[in-house]
């Protein structure tokens, strides 16, 4: 016998493995729960009838039953009880069970004192719809406690997988977090509660032990990973930054959770993101909604230059919700604008959208394309970026961020463009690089051209650098802790101000938006990030410990490199708008006849290479730039020459 009881067990399980392995449509699961309120009928009935001395009666089958049976039924509709995965079902599930049968019961009894006011009869005894709630819900709740349990012998626990704490023990946390205490995942196992609250310790919740964040430091190594909710994470990093530096030096895997969209939404371990860089960015993100932007662009030809980097890119995608009439992807770039290309087909295949090869210093070639597609939107994105790179390369920088934008800004005006778009940096603000420089004067010539005529709308956005675009430290630094190491920063002091690609997205389509002709537009980005401080980050997001597992080593401020970022000029101001966080720079450059031929000399120079006229009219054009380092070499080739 003993022997023949596992056996029985193995064959029953695998009998009811493919039902428990697959979902079972709600409607089966409707139609369950409906047959065990009909068996708690039949028991009520029956109990009742017992009572009364009417012990022949076995089964009933009558319209009072029907009735009840229909009560019952619409009570299951109406809070849709057979929702979700009964093998998940936790206590957020017996509440609704619970809710299910007193509505039932309190719809019975009041059938039965308005049937006995007219007919001095009732469907059922009073105490017969008791019994009736006590014996469904015992029925309901047992129901779901018997598949998950077979489900739990089916896949039972894997060894290998991992323990991880759940940050928080506030109602918020607990109710987003349910599905995972219920989950039966082969990847992680909960272990437990940290409370972050200063009220009184409880000692478990679901069974699980509770520890305060100074038990979490004893007991780290218990668990490899903690999960925390998006909500608590963001209110972390903007009232407690030191405590997310904390959490993160106990070398456990932060991941983050998102609150179910609708009540009926189960949250499972397959809703779980690990935490990144962008995510412990110190400030609060920045949403636009302006209904401008639909009128601006909806049904509008936009050619997005540099479209298949990480900026314009990323204007493309943030486009396709306006639903424009076409746009025009121009890069250089080959393999990326076909990467872009494949994913727009494959996720988008509505959006109407060409791909250009073509450079922005080939006026000819930009000629044609304005002539063929007749755009009348232009974000302008393209742009060498690089210092240290730029500072080696001088005449390429300035022919492509100034005399580049020049050609795009003419044509703009000859094809009566309504709105153009320049990206531009903070580093065109009191600018010690070539590229800081070539960007202020092609903002120069934005503005000279905007004050001159009012056809087309001129814009100007400048903002500081974005976390994860292309040849930013986040990536630089991601494979340099995958290499083991070193991580180098050039300075101990160094900061930057950071925003992500979507917000800056954001900034720029919302400046094309409300921009009158002219303005550069910046964004109020808090306060600036030390690297030092983003680079020990993401080696603790990496699970190790800064300057132990991963050295940190200085390499010295880079040719044309700053400690400090600005965002304005010394000389200027800046004006509010209907957006808190974003504000217009008013320069004092004053543009006369004299300014215009500066900057035709400046554009000839550059396009005969003639580097040191270049770089004299570069100065009388932008007099706060700082270029003894660009003056050195020049005198250096000189002397060798």
């Amino acid at each position: 016998m003993r022997t023949l009881l596992p056996k029985i067990k193995i064959k029953l399980l695998r009998l009811l493995k493919p039902l428990v392995q697959n979902y079972v449509p709600r409607r089966y699961i409707l139609f369950i729960d409906s047959l065990l309120a009909f068996i708690a009928l039949e028991c009520s009935f029956f109990l009742i009838n017992s009572v009364q001395g009417n012990t022949q009666v076995r089964f009933v089958l009558s319209w009072e039953l029907a009735v009840m049976l229909g009560v019952q039924i619409l009570s299951f509709i109406l809070l849709k009880s057979y929702f979700g995965l009964v093998r998940f079902s936790s206590f957020r599930d017996v509440i609704t069970q619970l809710k299910v049968t007193a509505l039932a019961v309190f719809t019975i009894l009041i059938i039965n004192r308005i049937y006995y006011y007219y007919d001095a009869q009732k469907l059922i005894l009073d105490a017969g719809v008791i019994v009736y709630g006590f014996i469904s819900f015992s029925l309901l709740f047992f129901f779901r406690v018997l598949v998950k349990q077979v489900y739990k012998s089916i896949y039972p626990s894997k060894k290998n997988s991992v323990k991880a704490f759940i940050y928080g023990t506030d109602l918020k946390t607990l109710t987003t977090t349910e599905g995972l205490l219920s989950d039966h995942s082969e990847h992680f196992r909960i272990a437990g509660f940290i409370h972050s609250g200063k009220g009184a310790l409880v000692n478990r919740i679901h069974n699980l032990p509770i520890y305060s964040l100074a038990e979490l430091k004893q007991i780290s190594k218990e668990a490899s990973a903690l999960i925390i909710t998006e909500e608590k994470l963001k209110k972390l990093q903007l009232r407690r930054p030191h405590l997310v530096d904390e959490l993160l030096e106990l070398q456990l895997t932060i991941y983050k959770i998102a609150p179910p969209q609708n009540l009926e939404d189960r949250v499972d371990f397959k809703n779980l993101r690990e935490v990144k860089i962008e995510d412990l960015l110190q400030r609060n993100p920045i949403k636009i909604n302006n209904p401008k932007l639909k009128e601006r662009y909806t049904g509008k030809t936009i050619l997005v230059t540099g479209a298949a980097g990480s900026i314009g890119s990323e204007i493309v995608r943030q486009l396709i919700p306006f639903n424009p009439g076409h746009i025009v992807l121009l890069d250089q770039a080959e393999t990326p604008l076909h990467e872009i290309s494949l994913e727009l087909k494959n996720n988008h295949p509505q959006l109407s959208f060409s791909q250009v090869i073509a450079n922005v210093r080939n006026q000819t070639r930009l000629a044609e394309v304005f002539s063929q597609y007749k755009p009348q939107v232009v974000f302008h994105g393209a742009a060498y970026k690089h210092v240290p790179m730029m500072e080696n390369n001088p005449i390429e920088a300035l022919s492509v961020n100034f005399c580049g934008t020049c050609n795009l800004a003419d044509l703009a005006l000859e094809y009566q463009v309504e709105r153009f778009v320049f990206v531009s940096t903070d580093k065109a603000v009191n600018p010690t690089n070539i590229m800081g420089a070539s960007k202020r004067s092609a903002e120069i010539y934005i503005q000279a051209q905007a004050k001159n005529q009012k056809q087309t709308t001129f814009i100007i956005t400048r903002f500081g650098n974005v976390l994860g675009s292309n040849g930013s430290v986040i990536p630089h630094f991601k494979k340099q802790i995958a290499a083991g190491g070193p991580v180098t920063v050039t300075h101990p002091e160094i900061t930057r101000y950071f925003m992500t690609i979507d917000e800056a997205c954001q900034l720029v389509l919302e400046a094309g938006a409300m921009g009158k002709g002219g303005e550069i537009y910046v964004f109020d980005m808090g306060q600036p990030i030390k690297i030092i401080n983003l680079a020990k980050q993401m080696i603790r997001l990496s699970g190790l410990v800064p300057n132990e597992d991963i050295a940190i080593t200085y390499t010295g401020l880079r040719p044309g490199e700053k400690l400090y970022e600005e965002l304005l000029a010394d000389k200027e101001t800046t004006l509010p708008t209907h957006h808190e966080k974003i504000l217009i720079a008013e320069d004092t450059n004053y543009f006369n006849k004299t300014s215009g031929v500066i900057l035709h000399k400046f554009s000839q120079h550059i396009i005969s290479n003639d580097i040191h006229l270049a770089f004299a009219t570069l100065k009388s054009l932008v007099p706060e730039y700082e270029c003894r380092q660009q003056e050195e070499q020049l005198n250096k080739k000189q002397q060798v020459s």
